[in-house]
């Protein structure tokens, strides 16, 4: 289970490698020339957030948490579709 753990976390902060410059770019530009950029933002926040539950699973006390493995595991399968859906949709320019 402490692998699974580590495995996750892992995954989870590589999948924010791409969602902290997606958030801040589409809040710097103020979601675009109409603003439905915006709408995204929720959702590349709640994926943002997910660092602060696989970061404890690098602690000691935390590392073999069942609770934190589901968290996590939820947590990817939310991350990497949003991940998927937003590399695989084509951009209407």
């Amino acid at each position: 289970m402490k692998k699974a753990n580590f495995t996750i976390s892992i995954l989870i902060f590589l999948a924010n490698i791409y969602f902290i410059p997606f958030s801040f770019i589409t809040l710097k530009n103020s979601g675009g020339a109409m603003g439905y950029g915006l709408l995204l933002v929720p959702f590349s926040l709640s994926i943002n957030l997910l660092m602060i539950s696989s970061g404890l699973t690098f602690k000691r006390k935390f590392n073999k948490s069942i609770g934190l493995l589901i968290i996590n595991s939820v947590g990817l399968v939310w991350a990497l579709f949003w991940l998927w859906l937003l590399l695989s949709t084509p951009k209407i320019d």
